[in-house]
Parts: C-alpha cells; structure tokens; sequence
C-alpha cells in the first residue's frame, strides 16, 4: 500500500497551478472525447500516477467551502477522480470560514466507511481538522492540527487530547491506527533549522554554579551565557523598544513602513542604539522574539493552568544575536553547531509532550524517523514570503505515524536513501545538511519569489520532473508553486496488503455520506430521466391533462433552477 499526505494549502490554487503545468500531457495521452473541462480533471489524475498511484491521497487545508462540494462547483472537479473515492471534512466554523478543510481519496473498494467529525465535539469537528476513513482491519486519521501561533494553545491541546482519545477507541475496536498530516509539531531538534532550535537559559546557569560540585567540565559559550545573562536581562528590561523604519525595495525601489526592535547600550562610556532582529509589520512581532517571561495556558481536560513555555527559553539564534550585538561576544560556526547539535536538540513544550506521549505510552512509530534517523534539513514546510526554502530554513512538522504492529510492513530493504536531486555525494550522505539543500532546491532549479513581486516563479518541466522518482516513505519534493510544504510518504510491502486490505469493500453508514457532500447533489441523468418519464405519461393523456402535468413540470424546473441549471451556469 503507498500513501502520499500533503498540505497543498489551498487545493483550488494547487489544482490550478498542476493543470497548468500537466494538463497538456494528460490530454494526450487519453482517448477519451469528454469535454475540455473533464480533460483537465485529468491532469491531476496524470499527476497522481507519476507520483505512483497512490492508494490512498491524504490532503490538508483544502479550503473549499461545504456548499461548493454539495453544488458540485469545486474547483475541475476534484470531488471525483476516477478510481477514487473521496472522503471530506470542510469548515463550517463561521469564524474561519474558507480556512482549513482535509480529503482523504482512497482507491475504489478500500473504504468501508469515514468519519469527518470523529473527535465529537463541535468546536473541535466544526473546523474541519480531521477526516477518519475506516479500510476493515485498520483505520487511517487525515489531520491538520491547529498551528500555535494561529489558534490559542489551549485549544490546540484540546484538539490533540480528543485526537488521541478518538485514536484509542478505534484500537479498542481492534483496529489498527495510521494518523497523518500536518500537525505543526516539531517534535526534535532535528526536526527544526538550528536557529529555531531552544536553549534553557536557567538550566545552563544551574549547570555553571553547580559544576564544581559535580566536577563538571563545561564548554566555554555556557560559561559565557552564565556571566553576561544578567547584564542582557537589565539592557532587555530597561531599554528594549519599537521604533519605525523605513525599508526599500531594492529592485523596485519601492518603500516600506515597518517597524523594529532596538535596545540602548553602553560600551566604555558610549551609549549605543543597537537594533534587534528583523523590520516587522507590527510592534508586536518585534516584540515576540525579545520575551523570556513564563508563559501558561488553560489545559480544558486537566482543567488548571499548565506551563506552555519556561522562564528564559530562548531560541538559538536570538541569543546569538544577543550575546553578540548587547555583550560583543562573539561565536563561531563551530560553537554553534555544537550548541545546536546537544543541547538545542532538546525541545519541550506542550505539544511536543503530546507527540512523546503518542509515540513511547501508545507505541506510534514516526516512520521518516524510523528508517532515517540521523538525517539532517529534512523539512516539510518553509516560510515562503521570505524565500526560506532556498536556504532550507525550514521545519518538519508532516508525519505519517503507524501503530507499532504495523512496523514490520513498512518497506525496507536497509538500502533506503532519501532524494537529494543531484547531489553528488547522495550514496553516502544522503542524512546531510547539504544532500537535504539539494533537495529542498531541485539543486538550485526551484527559484523563490524576486524583488520585482509577482510570486513564487515557476520551475521549468526539468524542475519539475526532479519531484518523481521511486515511491518509498519519506518526502516527495514537489514544486514551491505548489504549496508551502511537500508531501511526505509511506510505502508498506506486500505482506501488508495481504494481511489487511480488501478491494472489495462497499461504503455504507450516515456518518460516511455526511462526508461525502458531493454526493447529495441530484444526478443530471436522473433528473433527464424524470422528465423523460413524465413526458411518455403525458402523451397518452387528454389535452387537458397535458397543460396541467406541463404547468407542474414548468413549476418543478423552477425549484430545480438554483440547483441543476446553476450548476450548468458555473460550470
């Protein structure tokens, strides 16, 4: 069985852009005499295909409105692929209405039922976040978890507890658990660009008072961090402001009014201004980065206050920015990577104790870490308004997890190498830093968005061909056009399909058709085929009866005129 799970956030612009770039290959290469518009819902289809027929397509924040998909105006069509059954779970929070929405398309015959509100609270299912389908002997949960930053962390561990509850009951069942998605957790240092990574200010000064009594040898940037903290704090406290700038597109020469944070120091008698961090469109995400006070949250399942973030957690790059521009120290590459690699490899926080949980109490396995655990810069997702993905600056938060019985399936042969387009080195450093660039950059053929604005620009077809390739579990890098993150991947062998999956199975249950919305929509054959019935009945009546059954069917096409003729004007 291969799995592919992608965040295309939003489907519409994505099918868009695919049929651009494939629609012209997909024509040619059918036989069919459809419609133009039906030739271009083949592309993605072609699309599907090169990337290996997935058995089952897993996709977040589609962000097509519910009543699109029941009036069957959803962008080409994508309701229906052929040989697929699609599965979905739309918003219908009014507060976040055209945000968030997840489908799962699943084979023909693989499906015997889905869930698209199987968490059983409102204000967790109304937002269109999960997507359950049920394959017999396994489950599989389609996820888009709530980002920290766009939803309170309460909710989001709300969100991740009823996940988890919801995960438990179908292995009560007897089922077997796949969850996939994107569920904005970074769960290791590895798993995050070395500057996002955190340092615990608190626990390196404990470490620097107590070394001589635990006859510690410290490396000497701890040493640093415990004798100037003290002095950064007072500058932080005393002096940290916002101030406006302006800032100017070099290309256009266009200006920009923004804003930046900016700190007072004094150096041997000279008072210095000193700006921190980068030009930002508000006073409060200057701010963000600058503050080290302990953060709490309600946690609704405990119900108390519970701590989100620690006293002085700091990320690795701010405090290198601190110690370098507040107490001029200075560190090298090596320091660094040294801090990076030991201790901002640790990551804690509420969500990340979520993952640990589902991963060391349930037995989930992270498959991508399973089979490669040592590599480096594999990212999923990149922040694309600042061209992070050229610099693979960026973050792995995309998972396909299995239960821990399903392990054995996955296929490995112990020659699993992950892509790294053309690297050179790719048979014996496919884990590093570099191979991962390559990667990430189509070898330099992905270009980001240029100064002269118009987006991100489009890869040429021989960028685009370096996306396929072998199916495997891992990441499939696709095209920054696309979305801001890949898909991620999971191939189980043969044994697998024998042991749990039938293609035979019919979809039936209340709950499956409340998530296929597509369906409710009247057929236009059978609407044909009423008026065709009533039309032989009529001609065998009186004159009489022929004005009135033809006064009902006129009244009849005027009800059926907001559903059936509006779906011809759309199209």
């Amino acid at each position: 069985m291969f799995l592919i799970s992608w965040n295309v956030a939003g489907l519409s612009t994505t099918l868009n852009k695919i049929d651009k770039d494939y629609a012209h290959v997909s024509s040619s290469n059918t036989n069919s005499t459809s419609s133009a518009k039906q030739n271009r819902t083949h592309a993605f289809s072609h699309y599907l295909k090169l990337h290996g027929d997935p058995d089952i397509l897993c996709i977040q924040e589609h962000k097509i409105p519910l009543s699109q998909l029941s009036s069957r105006s959803e962008a080409l069509g994508c309701s229906s692929i052929e040989g697929y059954e699609s599965f979905w779970s739309c918003c219908v929070d009014k507060s976040k209405k055209g945000f968030n929405g997840v489908v799962t398309f699943c084979k023909t015959g693989m499906c015997q039922s889905a869930n698209s509100r199987p968490l059983k609270s409102d204000d967790l299912d109304d937002q269109g976040r999960v997507v359950m389908t049920d394959h017999g002997q396994f489950v599989v949960f389609n996820v888009y978890a709530p980002a920290s930053c766009g939803m309170p962390l309460s909710y989001k561990m709300k969100f991740l507890n009823a996940l988890n509850r919801a995960m438990k009951e179908q292995r009560a069942k007897g089922k077997r658990v796949i969850l996939v998605g994107d569920l904005n957790i970074a769960h290791t240092g590895l798993d995050i660009t070395w500057n996002d990574r955190h340092i615990l200010i608190d626990a390196v000064k404990e470490q620097v008072r107590n070394r001589e009594s635990l006859c510690e040898s410290l490396p000497k940037w701890k040493l640093e961090v415990a004798q100037h903290w003290d002095e950064i704090e007072r500058v932080l406290v005393n002096t940290l402001k916002v101030v406006p700038v302006t800032r100017q597109n070099v290309s256009t020469g266009a200006k920009f009014d923004k804003f930046q944070a900016s700190v007072t120091v004094n150096r041997s008698g000279n008072e210095r201004k000193i700006y921190l961090g980068n030009a930002e469109t508000s006073e409060e995400a200057c701010l963000y980065s600058y503050n080290f006070e302990e953060v709490v949250y309600h946690d609704h399942d405990l119900d108390k206050e519970c701590i989100a973030r620690e006293k002085n957690k700091i990320c690795l790059g701010t405090l290198t920015e601190l110690m370098s521009k507040i107490v001029g120290v200075q560190w090298d590459t090596n320091t660094i990577e040294m801090i990076a690699n030991t201790d901002g490899l640790k990551k804690s926080s509420p969500a990340v104790a979520w993952l640990d949980t589902v991963i060391k109490q349930d037995k989930m396995v992270d498959t991508f870490r399973h089979l490669y655990p040592n590599a480096k810069g594999r990212y999923t997702c990149w922040c694309q308004r600042t061209n992070r993905r050229q610099e693979n600056d960026g973050l792995r938060i995309d998972y396909t997890l299995v239960d821990q019985e399903l392990v054995q399936y996955i296929q490995c042969d112990g020659s699993q190498k992950l892509r790294c387009c053309n690297y050179a080195n790719a048979d014996t450093m496919f884990d590093s830093e570099e191979a991962a660039l390559h990667a990430a950059t189509a070898s330099g053929q992905f270009r980001g968005a240029g100064y002269e604005g118009g987006g991100i620009a489009d890869a040429t077809q021989q960028a685009l061909a370096t996306q396929f390739g072998d199916i495997h579990t891992g990441i499939i890098y696709t095209a920054p056009q696309y979305s801001d993150h890949v898909p991620v991947s999971l191939l189980l062998d043969e044994k697998f399909d024998q042991d749990y999956i039938s293609r035979t199975l019919s979809l039936s249950g209340k709950e499956t058709k409340q998530s296929q919305p597509h369906k409710k929509q009247q057929s236009i054959s059978s609407f044909f085929g009423a008026s065709r019935s009533t039309s032989n009945a009529s001609s065998s009546s009186s004159s009489s009866s022929k004005r009135k059954i033809n006064s009902t069917i006129q009244k009849q096409s005027s009800k059926k005129k907001g559903t059936i003729f509006a779906h011809f004007g759309k199209k």
